[in-house]
């Protein structure tokens, strides 16, 4: 033998050799794969593409993370050894409101306070803050295998992206489909921010059904009502009593003959001692609560629609901070919700108001990121009017021109497009894109800079009057006239939907980019079930409203990675297991096999460690029965074996090429789950078990160097060689080293993840 192979393959040093030549090989690079097609003389395909989503740079990556890159680059070596030009673009997201929040935690902990801190250094540590987790979360990806083109590595908020960011929202509010509304918000009380519905999510808490009494205003009425109902006026049931103090009317069903007759009539709102009518809606629930809704449009969603339907005044008492505000009673202002709410029940049982106290458990809108509830509030913010948009997707879906994986989750984006709402994309934060817009000193709404950045604003006012368009911060000059007004920039940041939502061809370059011609529309969009509303819609969304294609022709969900004990693994719950520990202790290959087993459409994987464990166990058989193999081949043999003609019409050849082909239509039909029990019996079982075996019988007397011996370890290691070819989608760590001691021993050449598939 020319060299001693090591007994046992050490995958933490030789992971990282494995990628380091990879790397430098440029085939991570569709031009690479390019080049060498031409070079073998090889029909080049179509390109493939797909545009990885960008994980958040507010933390180090966690084994859910993993999972993702596990199916994406399996794709994507699959692609290459198929004569595909392959680009797996990755990029790093800056995730507005969860790096803010978990900046936030950071500062705190070492005593610093971010409003004392002030925006603009907040914003350059938050800055050096996200870079690390990018650097971090890059290694993480690389210790996966994944097999991306860092060359092309973006940040959501590089300027290349922000100036396509900026111009989509430019045209879209020319076209009116962005527009600044006052409407009931989502509105985070800790984070400090709008929160669109998605969000948001629901948790059971306890609570209270507080029975109310309304008092009629007029003494006949009360009369009538203490008749009817045993009180003086009308019952509502809420649990939320705080929110009264903002109450514009009762409602009642048309239909409800218990309230018919008071229809039109008027109550004394308690404590607040303002007068508010009933009001008929056939939208109320007769069966719900009394049957009586107190109507508060400032403070809930529903309340707020019937308002509009009624023209009945808004009225505002809880602010941002979730502090009780506005024309209120002087006592309760500055009150938490719930300190107001305990405060308006003491005092409504000592007026005799209130019926009784139920506690319940009910389910309530908390945020995602801080899991603080939200209080609903009107606020003034920048909405997309997303239907049109919503249509389009819809039409795309229906047609085929983007299929999504598990057929379920189709089901479920079609309903999301049927229902969907007005999309508020402004967040009261201090990291992330800035809406561009700016403000007179009227408060006229203006444009922002555009084609004329740098220029000063006597320059502006001559070439477009008082407008000025652009991508960036607008420039005063030193020659501003003084009666051009002032100008007042939007505080407000981009929901970070907007800016990722356009991520599949604006990493590309934006359309007229060669990347763009050349790559979009990508052909996967491969990522986690849970954000399938959050991203995967409005890329759709928005990728066809700008380039008019849909922006990937199928969208692969992989099931959800869960922590051992079944909960949702979370870098804010701190739950997440984290990868490099896994991959130490067992390998990437042994990582990414379980991934493929498990992490099924449609289905949870809670970390199971012993499978991890038993993957391990398959990737040592491959190596060592690969070492087996070539230690049986004399180093006299080395040449004849590599010029031999193999007979190909040989029964264990032509099993093997089955063999390949069925994995690859696995692959095809994204069987990953399938293609990986495949690959595991088809070389442990056959080829090991069986073959191997059987070679060995078979060559056991024949002299070394003879035509019976050599023809027979040519078979098996072609043998070897396809099997390698086919299992590396799967586990390319362990394919690539041993294919790298085939070249070693002149029985191959190149890298592996180069070769072609037959």
């Amino acid at each position: 033998m020319k060299k001693e192979i090591p007994k046992a393959f050490d995958s933490n040093s030789k992971e990282k050799e494995i990628y380091k030549i990879w790397e430098n090989s440029g085939l991570c690079r569709p031009e690479g794969i390019e080049e060498l097609l031409k070079q073998n003389g090889l029909k080049i395909k179509s390109p493939f593409t797909i545009v990885l989503p960008p994980p958040n740079a507010n933390a180090n990556l966690h084994i859910g993370h993993m999972c993702g890159y596990s199916f994406q680059d399996a794709m994507g070596r699959y692609q290459r050894m198929t004569g595909h030009p392959t680009l797996l673009l990755p990029g790093k997201d800056h995730a507005g409101i969860q790096t803010e929040t978990s900046f936030t935690k950071v500062l705190k902990e070492k005593g610093i306070d971010k409003w004392e801190m002030g925006k603009e250094e907040f914003y350059k540590q938050c800055y050096a803050f996200s870079m690390g987790n990018a650097s971090n979360a890059r290694e993480q990806e690389k210790n996966i295998g994944l097999s991306a083109d860092y060359t092309r590595e973006l940040f959501t908020l590089d300027p290349k992206l922000t100036k396509i960011v900026y111009d989509t929202f430019y045209k879209m509010y020319k076209e009116g489909l962005i527009y600044r509304d006052k409407r009931i918000i989502n509105q985070c009380p800790n984070c400090k921010t709008a929160l669109a519905d998605i969000d948001t999510e629901h948790e059971e808490r306890r609570g209270i059904f507080a029975y109310i009494v309304y008092p009629f205003v007029e003494e006949e009425d009360r009369k009538r009502a203490k008749e009817k109902f045993g009180v003086e006026g009308i019952t509502v049931a809420t649990t939320r009593p705080e929110t009264m103090l903002g109450d514009s009317a009762v409602a009642v069903n048309p239909q409800d003959t218990r309230y018919k007759e008071f229809v039109g009539k008027k109550v004394l709102l308690p404590i607040a001692n303002r007068e508010i009518p009933i009001i008929a809606d056939s939208d109320i629930d007769i069966e719900l609560g009394t049957g009586a809704l107190k109507v508060t449009p400032a403070h809930s969603p529903v309340d707020f629609e019937i308002g509009k339907k009624h023209g009945l005044e808004i009225i505002n008492v809880i602010n941002e901070e979730g502090k009780m505000t506005g024309s209120i009673p002087e006592r309760f202002l500055g009150m938490e919700t719930v300190e107001c709410s305990k405060a308006l029940v003491k005092e409504l049982s000592e007026k005799g108001l209130l019926i009784k106290i139920e506690n319940i458990k009910h389910e309530i809108s908390i945020c995602e990121r801080c899991r603080t509830a939200i209080e609903p509030i009107i606020s003034n913010q920048w909405y997309v009017d997303v239907n049109p948009l919503a249509k389009k997707a819809l039409e795309v879906l229906k047609q085929g021109e983007t299929t999504v994986i598990p057929s379920g989750q189709q089901k479920a984006l079609e309903h999301f497009f049927n229902n969907i709402q007005p999309w508020c994309i402004s967040r009261q934060l201090w990291w992330g894109q800035r809406i561009p817009v700016w403000y007179s000193g009227s408060k006229k709404l203006h444009d922002w800079l555009r084609e004329n950045e740098g220029k000063d604003i006597a320059e502006f006012k001559k070439e477009t009057g008082e407008e000025a368009r652009g991508t960036g911060e607008i420039y005063l000059g030193e020659n501003a006239p003084d009666d051009f007004g002032i100008w007042e920039a939007e505080e407000d940041m981009f929901d970070t939907w907007f800016s990722s939502g356009q991520w599949p061809y604006s990493t590309l370059g934006g359309i007229g980019g060669e990347d763009y011609k050349k790559y979009y529309p990508t052909q996967v969009m491969e990522t986690a079930r849970d954000i399938l509303f959050w991203w995967v819609a409005r890329m759709m969304m928005m990728g066809i409203y700008t380039t008019g294609k849909t922006p990937f022709s199928t969208v692969f969900l992989h099931g959800l990675i869960l922590a051992a004990d079944g909960s949702k693994m979370s870098k804010s719950k701190g739950n997440g297991v984290e990868p490099t520990e896994v991959i130490n202790k067992y390998g990437a290959d042994a990582l990414r096999l379980w991934y493929f087993s498990d992490a099924l459409p449609g289905s949870n994987a809670p970390v199971r460690e012993e499978k991890i464990k038993g993957n391990r166990n398959f990737v040592n058989k491959i190596w060592n029965a690969s070492r087996f193999i070539l230690m049986n081949i004399d180093e006299s043999e080395l040449e004849k074996i590599s010029n031999h003609e193999l007979d190909m019409s040989l029964s264990r050849i032509k099993e093997t090429q089955e063999h390949t082909i069925k994995v690859l239509k696995y692959l095809e039909k994204f069987q990953f789950n399938l293609g990986a029990e495949a690959i595991r019996e088809f070389f442990w079982h056959q080829l090991c078990d069986i073959w191997i075996e059987e070679i060995k019988g078979e060559i056991k007397d024949e002299e070394i160097g003879s035509e019976e011996r050599v023809e027979k370890l040519s078979e098996l290691l072609w043998i070897l060689k396809s099997n390698l070819k086919i299992m590396h989608p799967f586990v390319p760590f362990i394919t690539e080293s041993v294919w790298q001691e085939l070249v070693n021993l002149e029985l191959a050449e190149g890298i592996l993840m180069g070769e072609q598939i037959s």
